[in-house]
């Protein structure tokens, strides 16, 4: 009995700091569960089928590549492991964050060597390799020269890196950047249903 408690504490306190409700967040542990190691906590491929069939792309490389991404922003600590909370955390921001946590999100989707900085070789690559996904046809020089004018636009402290508020500007002059993050929602139903 002391242990069902302890489930619903949880299940609250998640509710709580999420977007969820503790319903949803009882659906989703079930979800989870299904996929989790002993320990609870999921790889980057059990965290792609689990969200796979909720993220809409193009193609399955486009696709495979986001849920990478996706899977190393929601890995908060870096261990290669999702654990419940870091999955709620992410995908309460994924699926019903503010355009202000949608911002971080994109930023940690964005920064890919967790420098705490956005780097224009780690956006170009990034958006040259979406564009080759979806597109049969080398972009990487159009994605290039938008990415430099964009830091040259944004990078107000010369440093040759944004930092979140100088993303948080550059998402502001160009919203397609955090937008990139919602387009790939099939639905917003967190149900998993």
């Amino acid at each position: 009995m002391g242990n069902h408690h302890s489930h619903n504490k949880v299940e609250n306190e998640l509710a709580r700091s999420s977007h969820f409700s503790p319903a949803e967040i009882k659906k989703l542990k079930q979800e989870f569960g299904k996929a989790a190691a002993k320990d609870f906590s999921i790889t980057k491929a059990q965290f792609r089928h689990i969200l796979e069939n909720h993220v809409s792309c193009w193609s399955a490389g486009a696709q495979y590549l986001f849920l990478e991404r996706l899977f190393d922003a929601f890995d908060l600590d870096g261990n290669q492991s999702i654990d419940f909370r870091e999955f709620i955390s992410g995908l309460s921001c994924f699926l019903k964050g503010s355009a202000e946590e949608k911002m971080e999100l994109s930023f940690r989707v964005f920064d890919v060597d967790r420098s705490g900085s956005v780097e224009p070789k780690e956006l170009i690559r990034f958006m040259a390799q979406m564009y080759s996904a979806f597109y049969n046809e080398d972009q990487s020089a159009k994605v290039k020269a938008t990415v430099n004018q964009l830091f040259e636009d944004l990078d107000i402290n010369g440093d040759g890196s944004l930092s979140m508020t100088e993303f948080k500007l550059m998402a502001l002059k160009e919203p397609m950047i955090t937008d990139f993050v919602s387009q790939f929602l099939i639905s917003k139903d967190p149900s998993f249903e």
